[in-house]
């Protein structure tokens, strides 16, 4: 097990280190998104300073390297049954009933906050990327599907009536946590991801927060 799960905290790190805000703007614009705006590699700087055609590439790329990180685990493993078995997904495909170990469980949360910690410190970047919003939202796609994309729809009218995404994805996260205290209780290394990577994304945004206390935060 223990061998097991170091190879999938290394791989979700990989996986989570490519930077998709700095591959679009190299691919499209010739530059370095670090160079320009708030010097952050996610969506909203990329959105900000190279539209929305380039901000769309960097959150669906940010949002699916979480979600593969998040299943290195289970395929190293050979089980996908915590998946199958999340109430949601049992919504939708009646009928599966896997049932996965604590070993492939455990695996799902260690790539994910992998990939997540990997986007933020990528190490072909030399250790300065995004602040883990979307990546964060590609995990809990997975690991709690219908929840995680309600909560999205959610915050993407919070930051399109605001227009701001800070506010938009902070409260998201929030509601994340909320999601997975109220369907999925009782889950400890669930309720734990959630709180590790709220925790974590309001700790990167906390220059957000200033700017929002004083009025001056960046609007898309």
């Amino acid at each position: 097990m223990v061998w097991r799960l170091i190879v999938t905290a290394v791989a979700g790190y990989l996986i989570g280190s490519v930077s998709f805000g700095y591959l679009a703007g190299k691919i499209f614009k010739g530059k370095d998104i670090r160079d320009v705006g708030s010097g952050n590699a996610g969506t909203a700087n990329a959105i900000r300073n190279y539209g929305w055609g380039v901000g769309a590439f960097t959150f669906v790329g940010d949002l699916v390297k979480g979600s593969i990180a998040a299943l290195v685990g289970v395929a190293l493993f050979g089980e996908l049954g915590v998946y199958f078995n999340d109430v949601w997904v049992q919504s939708i495909f009646p009928g599966l009933n896997v049932i996965a170990g604590l070993d492939s469980h455990v695996a799902i949360y260690v790539g994910g906050v992998a990939a997540v910690i990997g986007h933020i410190f990528p190490v072909f970047l030399r250790f300065k990327g995004g602040k883990g919003v979307a990546t964060s939202l590609g995990v809990f796609l997975i690991i709690m599907p219908l929840p995680a994309l309600a909560v999205f729809l959610i915050a993407v009218i919070i930051i399109w009536l605001t227009k701001t995404m800070s506010i938009g994805s902070m409260i998201g996260m929030g509601l994340i946590l909320v999601a997975s205290l109220v369907f999925n209780w009782g889950n400890f290394w669930h309720h734990g991801t959630c709180a590790l990577l709220l925790a974590v994304v309001l700790f990167y945004h906390r220059h957000n927060m200033v700017r929002l206390a004083e009025g001056k935060e960046n609007q898309l």
